[in-house]
């Protein structure tokens, strides 16, 4: 009985390892920004007033925005959500993506952007016609004849040249209040997905060469934030208000904890097979940890100064009912007013590291070895794999 189900569990490891390393970390992109251009680090830029800011065009505007008609170029497979190329009546070339993420990043782009952090533009439609639309791999449930239901357009843009991605815990902006309040807005958001793979520099040269540190996909969001293999969810209402947001703080370390835990559980430990992927889910929760209460407090300052109004635009230009719509207003708010009402707190002093915190460390090594061997065995099973094909 025993090697039966060693016999079935081996091959669902083999599968499951395989699948998340294609789909995460595709082969083709391999060597990608091997040379990347120089410009001046900036992952923060003062909005001026923010209550004047139109949220329902965010980074982009009425003047910027899609214009059909819109024919079909190619369609996209990478990443989770399906996606294809268009190219509309001036002849510019739009990304569309379908699914539970094209609402909830039209929101969390605008929510981004706001507060003066870079956001890609995205515009949603709720039906629209793609002229020569072949049958999908993917997304096809959202297709009906020659339209597609629920897509977010996405423009690619000349004079913005796309680099490497960015980590949250190594950059030019390290302990600075603008990174640890991008990151209070991953957690505001739910965001379960912020994986360094998912951020991207951008170089631009107007009015300076720059290099803008965004994320640049914000689509798992304003559902339930948790790991691989545990409950998590995207664009669900009942699943945010289900959660808290800021648990309390730390009064001797002087950082606020938040209800945000995005580590591996259950079955989710198996993408251990694939130590890159598994090291990732583990390290961008970490990576939120240690806000120092001012900064929190600062980013909240600035949401603070978005108006309820505002934030339905936010909603309205994504297309949410105004029940949902409404719902989602005053989960927001709430979420800001917890940030405003956080207590001062003096400046963190630094201690010697804990018998605990030691422990930590060496445990991390360990695990580190652990996946460092467990990649090795597996590469060459995967190898072995290969040539007997």
């Amino acid at each position: 009985m025993r090697r039966s189900k060693l016999a079935f569990k081996v091959p669902l490891l083999i599968v499951i390892s395989l699948v998340i390393g294609q789909s995460v970390f595709p082969q083709s992109r391999r060597g990608e920004d091997s040379k990347q251009p120089a410009g001046r680090p900036i992952i923060w830029l003062n909005p001026g007033n923010i209550s004047t800011r139109n949220l329902y065009y965010g980074p982009g505007s009425a003047e910027m925005a899609p214009v059909g008609p819109f024919s079909f170029v190619e369609e996209d497979k990478g990443g989770e959500s399906p996606k294809f190329v268009v190219r509309d009546a001036r002849g510019d070339e739009w990304t569309v993506k379908l699914g539970p993420e094209a609402q909830a990043e039209t929101v969390s782009t605008r929510l981004v952007w706001a507060v003066g952090y870079f956001a890609e533009e995205a515009y949603y439609f709720e039906e629209v016609r793609i002229d020569r639309l072949p049958r999908l791999s993917r997304g096809q449930d959202y297709v009906s004849g020659d339209s597609v239901r629920g897509a977010r357009f996405e423009p690619s843009r000349p004079g913005m040249k796309r680099g490497a991605s960015w980590g949250w815990q190594k950059n030019p902006f390290e302990s600075t209040r603008e990174l640890n309040g991008l990151k209070v807005l991953m957690i505001l958001l739910n965001n379960f997905d912020a994986r360094p793979e998912n951020n991207r520099i951008i170089y631009v040269s107007v009015p300076r060469r720059e290099a803008r540190y965004y994320v640049t996909d914000l689509g798992a969001t304003l559902g339930r934030a948790g790991g691989l293999g545990g409950t998590r969810t995207k664009n669900d209402l009942s699943d945010f208000l289900s959660t808290k947001f800021v648990r309390g703080v730390d009064a001797r370390d002087g950082v606020v904890e938040f209800d945000y835990d995005t580590r591996p559980r259950g079955l989710g430990h198996l993408s251990v097979l694939h130590p890159l992927y598994y090291r990732s889910q583990v390290k961008k929760e970490k990576a939120m940890r240690g806000i120092p209460i001012a900064h929190a407090r600062w980013i909240g300052s600035l949401l603070n100064q978005l108006s309820d109004e505002q934030l339905r635009d936010a909603f309205r230009a994504a297309g949410y009912s105004d029940g949902v719509r409404e719902s989602y207003v005053a989960a927001l708010r709430e979420r800001i007013n917890q940030l405003t009402q956080l207590p001062t707190a003096p400046q963190r002093r630094p201690r010697s590291a804990s018998l605990g915190t030691k422990i930590g460390r060496l445990n991390s090594r360990a695990v580190d070895k652990v996946e460092t061997t467990v990649s090795t065995v597996f590469t060459r099973v995967r190898s072995t794999i290969k040539r007997g094909n």
